[in-house]
């Protein structure tokens, strides 16, 4: 087993303990073998990396500034995951020099059949966007191409990488595989016309990065696609669904499955849970491409609906309806012995919330007053990753040794302490979400019980703000 393999594994295990779920939509489309070039965008700075690294099964070498590399323990980290440094004129002397070197070996990864990872934008994305794509990764692509008289094979995988919230220390992610790009089909305009070429395929690998990704240009009609979500729900994109969360893979060995049984007891989401995240992702992408271009169309029609939103917003917020009316008005008041059992839920969850709490609440207050430190909010998500490694880590080894000198506890019972400390501590995360539902579900039952007619009114508006969104949709996509 390679340097890179043990250190895939462990970024695996550091990733399932970290983020609340971490999910790979269209992974198939990533060819097993020949050369491939991964073209991501960049929400997450260095996070990024460590994502598409431990999603894709085979060894990607990615292209990183050279600035990364000044730092020794980054540096010495880099360069055992094979990422090759990419330099820039106010970074180093002599750039066009070295990166002619770098072409060099990124050509020969190609001819090899390796898989190269870069993130064109050149930066971090902005927050909700894919920034205007650099000519670096096509340049690359169709030079690779072009050496070998277009006959290399060489296809480009967009990848969006979608985070749930930059600004949380723990945060859900999905990965958006799109369709390969095979660069030999822009062969006789790159014969022809070499900058037309690595124009167009600039400009068409951005459209595939946007297709994959979150990119809102227009703040205002982004607003508008999260209300609509809120209003609506998931309904909105039924049609969305590409694959059933309830499919079984196939039937791993006994060892694997003695692994996976014991990683579930850290897992905070179920394949129900982490489906409904991708389709959250996925409506709320949907409801904003359709509000975008039916704006182009029909700005009248966008700005009505916008109207009657604002007007149903308000009338919740009037009447402490908004936690109770996120859900489908067909379902029926839930049973009452709801009350009791969310009442057993804190009273019972409490022991575990109060051991958690105590042992979790330094390293995590650290981690996050420490990386709110840091302005840019794609470097931000980074330090959350880093400094709640070396937070939490520095806090269990002091907490086992600990045990191991001042108490006399077995083995047995110290291992289970310590193994106990990250599930409870996502316990108090758990339980504080928990407890908000609870008070304002249990807040607002009420108004279903007394009020019949408000809820037809509130229905009704809800009735009129879907018709008037399908009927933007039909326009889109009859257009």
């Amino acid at each position: 087993m390679t340097l890179y393999s043990i250190l895939v594994r462990l970024l695996r295990f550091i990733n399932h303990l970290y983020f609340v779920d971490v999910r790979a939509a269209g992974r198939e489309r990533v060819p097993d073998d020949g050369p491939l070039l991964l073209a991501a965008n960049h929400p997450g700075s260095i996070l990024d990396t460590v994502l598409m690294t431990t999603q894709i099964p085979r060894p990607i070498r990615f292209l990183a500034r050279s600035g990364l590399f000044r730092f020794p323990p980054l540096a010495a980290f880099f360069r055992q995951m094979g990422a090759i440094p990419i330099y820039r004129s106010h970074e180093t002397e002599q750039a066009s020099a070295r990166n002619r070197d770098v072409f060099e070996k990124v050509y020969e990864l190609f001819e090899s059949g390796g898989c190269v990872g870069i993130f064109p934008e050149g930066q971090n994305s902005p927050s909700d966007q894919v920034a205007p794509l650099r000519t670096g990764a096509a340049r690359m692509a169709l030079g690779a191409e072009a050496r070998n008289d277009y006959a290399l094979g060489l296809t480009i995988v967009p990848v969006g990488i979608n985070f749930e919230s930059r600004e949380l220390l723990t945060a859900a992610v999905l990965l958006q595989f799109g369709s390969p790009i095979r660069v030999a089909d822009y062969a006789d305009l790159h014969r022809s016309d070499p900058q037309v070429a690595i124009a167009k395929l600039t400009n068409d690998l951005q459209a595939a990065l946007r297709r994959q990704a979150i990119h809102i240009e227009d703040r205002r009609t982004g607003q508008l696609a999260d209300d609509l979500y809120d209003v609506l729900g998931e309904e909105v994109a039924t049609h969305l669904t590409e694959q059933d969360p309830r499919s079984t893979p196939p039937t791993p060995s006994r060892l694997r499955r003695w692994l996976r049984a014991l990683m579930r007891w850290y897992q905070r989401t179920t394949p129900a849970s982490s489906y409904a995240f991708e389709m959250r992702m996925h409506s709320r992408k949907y409801i904003y491409d359709v509000l975008h271009a039916a704006l182009q169309r029909t700005p009248t029609a966008v700005e009505r609906l916008r109207t009657r939103v604002e007007q149903y917003k308000d009338y919740l917020n009037q009447t402490n309806l908004r936690d109770a009316l996120a859900h489908s008005f067909e379902e029926p008041v839930r049973e009452r012995l709801l009350r009791l059992r969310m009442t057993l839920y804190a009273v019972l969850m409490a022991p575990i919330v109060a051991f958690g709490l105590v042992h979790n609440a330094v390293p995590y207050l650290f981690t996050k007053l420490t990386a709110q430190r840091f302005d840019d909010e794609a470097v931000r998500g980074f330090a959350y990753f880093v400094l709640g490694l070396f937070s939490f880590s520095l806090t269990y080894t002091g907490i086992g040794l600990g045990l191991w000198y001042y108490t006399d506890l077995s083995w047995v019972q110290r291992l289970a302490y310590v193994a106990a400390l990250p599930p409870t501590g996502f316990s108090v995360l758990s339980y504080r979400r928990n407890m908000v539902l609870y008070r304002d579900r249990i807040l607002v039952r009420t108004f279903f019980w007394r009020d019949d007619d408000l809820l037809a009114l509130l229905r009704e508006q809800r009735a009129a703000i879907a018709r008037r969104f399908r009927e933007l949709t039909n326009q889109v996509e009859t257009s």
